[in-house]
């Protein structure tokens, strides 16, 4: 195991030039594929509690998305408040310019944090790899994640993944206090982040070390619980028919193999990495948590999105094993030739718009159930035929249809931008340490 305590001069040298080829790599495939959207009404929600927290609304409260009452007049949503936290500076330019230039911010935030997620996911795969992880695997499997797909789409799981990633590398450089407050940044974000917990345990004392940071966490979870509902463990979920409890087996299996939102179509990588866990199954945890703590859900499937979305923040980690030269074989090589293909089309289209259009969002309705398990309703499978059908799912390109000559202008910028980190990318991966 590598860590920076055990590096020499020209290994660490070595680190930083490979860690900046993938950051100028992954902002390549963000600017190429930048949406600018909103894509849900829970981000939409996220951000109206962003601008509450200005003064523009009452404090906490939001119009859209699953909206719940509580002691106080106006709509909560029973999302953590950590993104929206993390929203307000967007929300500010959206208050102070204009609302279509807030939606623009969010998707700019949502990408910075996806270009920290890279590096610090990175850092994580040497660190647990040391020099057996390959570059070019590395991006491929971070894709087959659906990190890129999460990267332009600013739901509040990348950001969750970002600190439940930095949390396990605090843990593993043994700076065990700041690996607390990272979990309890995420813990604000999703409280699911939780399932991440015993990877960052190595000692009773590593445990104690955890606590400020964990409890800050409750305590400002605590108060925005109290102020919302009365109570300091009621965070508006009671209410969210989606959210109760429910026997497992559905649930299970659809996380797993429903072609609506089952790991085997969006990330089947992930059923390979199963035979690369040895020695590793520590940090195979969290997925595996993940799975049975969202199977136990009455709505599993985590409404409208890309893929079994709740998993997200626990999938890149699981992956790291085949970020590694020779593991994989050939299958791998197959696996990746249906990643490239899936997340090309999911860029391409509204995903969400896509699968909104087959059924409800209602999980009891008949027509949603299709969409989960009726393999001629499957998001991915209405995504992929829209490849290449009408224009794509792209900021410029939206532009070009108010402002034919603007939208032009900025569709040659973007494509220069990507083409320019892609092209610096390379020339500092081939540049000798």
């Amino acid at each position: 195991m590598t860590t920076r305590d055990n590096l020499g001069s020209p290994e660490r040298s070595h680190l930083k030039r490979n860690t900046r080829v993938i950051f100028l790599a992954w902002a390549a495939l963000l600017v190429f594929s930048f949406g600018g959207g909103l894509y849900s009404t829970d981000v939409l929600a996220e951000y109206e509690v962003a601008e509450s927290f200005l003064g523009a609304r009452p404090l906490l409260t939001a119009e859209h998305g699953w909206t719940v009452s509580g002691i106080r007049s106006g709509s909560f949503v029973p999302h953590g408040i950590g993104y929206s936290i993390i929203l307000m500076p967007a929300a500010a330019i959206g208050l102070t310019v204009q609302h279509e230039a807030g939606t623009i911010a969010v998707a700019l935030t949502n990408a910075f944090l996806s270009l920290l997620f890279i590096v610090v996911l990175y850092r994580l795969a040497m660190t647990l790899s040391g020099k057996k992880t390959y570059l070019f695997k590395f991006l491929v499997v971070t894709i087959s994640s659906m990190a890129l797909v999460y990267g332009r789409m600013p739901f509040d799981v990348t950001a969750a993944a970002l600190f439940c990633s930095l949390a396990v590398f605090f843990s593993l450089e043994h700076r065990d206090i700041a690996a607390g407050f990272a979990i309890g940044c995420a813990i604000l974000i999703r409280m699911d982040s939780i399932v991440f917990l015993p990877v960052l345990i190595n000692s009773r004392k590593s445990a104690v070390r955890l606590i400020p940071g964990i409890i800050t966490a409750v305590l400002i979870t605590a108060a925005a619980n109290l102020y919302r509902f009365g109570s300091i463990i009621d965070d508006g979920h009671s209410q969210d028919p989606a959210m109760t409890l429910s026997l497992p087996f559905n649930g299970f299996i659809g996380l797993l193999f429903s072609p609506g939102k089952g790991l085997l179509w969006f990330v089947p990588t992930a059923f390979l990495a199963v035979f690369y866990q040895k020695g590793r199954w520590k940090y195979a945890l969290p997925l595996i948590l993940s799975i049975i703590l969202h199977s136990f859900l009455r709505d599993w499937s985590g409404g409208t999105g890309w893929g079994p979305r709740f998993l997200f923040p626990a999938l890149p980690l699981f992956l790291l094993p085949l970020t590694e030269q020779r593991k994989g074989g050939r299958l791998f090589s197959i696996l990746v030739l249906w990643t490239v293909l899936i997340s090309v089309s999911a860029i391409w289209s509204h995903p969400c718009e896509i699968e909104q259009s087959l059924g409800g969002d209602d999980y009891s309705l008949q027509s949603r159930q299709a969409v989960l398990w009726n393999p001629s309703k499957s998001p991915l499978l209405h995504t992929v035929k829209n490849l290449g059908n009408d224009s794509p799912d792209i900021s410029a390109w939206h532009i070009r249809q108010i402002y034919p000559s603007t939208g032009s202008a900025l569709i040659l910028i973007q494509i220069a931008l990507s083409a320019g980190l892609g092209a610096a990318s390379v020339l500092l991966y081939r540049r000798k340490s």
